[in-house]
């Protein structure tokens, strides 16, 4: 099984991904466009079970899209680095 390390920018947060992500993309819509600051933004889905923490608590931001999807992005709160994002079903 694949196993990935990353985390943020300044190594406060460290995380661990096993298996192969479910889906890869490049996402245009609006919000991943403010999110990067790019016109896309690139995106690995993984289930929840597959993602162990290493070190360091992200911080949590939610809202509402134009769509009416509930958006969650978790991301450092020292050096902003954005690091996972949940779509409410």
């Amino acid at each position: 099984m694949a196993e990935y390390q990353g985390g943020c920018l300044c190594g406060d947060i460290r995380y661990e991904l096993s298996g192969d992500p479910d889906r890869i993309a490049i996402c245009h819509c609006r919000y991943c466009q403010l999110r990067t600051g790019a016109p896309f933004g690139s995106l690995a889905y993984f289930e929840t079970s597959n993602v162990k923490m290493l070190k360091g608590k992200p911080s949590n931001y939610s809202f509402t899209s134009e769509s009416g999807s509930g958006w969650q992005t978790e991301f450092c709160s020292r050096c902003a680095s954005t690091l996972f994002m949940q779509l409410d079903k």
